[in-house]
């Protein structure tokens, strides 16, 4: 079975996304993809203490995990995509990585960003790249996890970003 959630939660691997999504799933493989990273020992330590022994754990760059997919190297597990943020998402696809869908599911306070919903804030350039995450056909959903209704983060954009004035 190929990728069964596609997932932007800029805190990656934590308890919503091992015991909400993962069990709920029954995902077998965990790919973090991030170019920070991979090049960060203590993080990706930490990562793998966090992800339990029954799942496999990849953490990729945005192009090597472009290429696994265009592969298909991902066909035979049950897979959970994590990005850090939605660039991360726009690089996988503009590098010719296909996904059908993205959970927005954490994208957290920072300065000049407006929130959309509890867990959920954006900046000029989060708003940015989801807009081209919508022009190259994925569709998207806010959700932290699966027992939560899906929300219309592009309908939440035109709401309370514009509104306030932001371009």
């Amino acid at each position: 079975m190929p990728v069964l959630l596609s997932r932007v939660d800029d805190r990656l691997i934590h308890g919503q996304v091992v015991v909400g999504w993962a069990q709920n799933l029954k995902a077998n493989h965990i790919v973090v993809i991030n170019d920070d990273i991979i090049r960060n020992d203590m993080q990706k330590f930490l990562f793998r203490m966090a992800t339990p022994s029954d799942i496999k754990l990849s953490i990729l760059s945005v192009k090597e995990a472009s290429e696994q997919l265009k592969k298909r190297e991902f066909d035979e597990d049950s897979v959970i995509l994590l990005f850090r943020s939605p660039a991360d998402v726009c690089g996988l696809l503009k590098n010719g990585g296909r996904i059908g869908e993205i959970n927005i599911g954490g994208m957290h306070y920072g300065e000049n960003k407006v929130q959309l919903f509890d867990a959920i804030f954006v900046g000029e350039e989060d708003v940015r790249n989801l807009l081209n995450i919508k022009e190259l056909g994925v569709s998207m959903e806010v959700r932290m996890v699966p027992s939560d209704s899906k929300k219309d983060i592009i309908k939440a954009i035109d709401e309370k970003y514009f509104k306030k004035g932001k371009k």
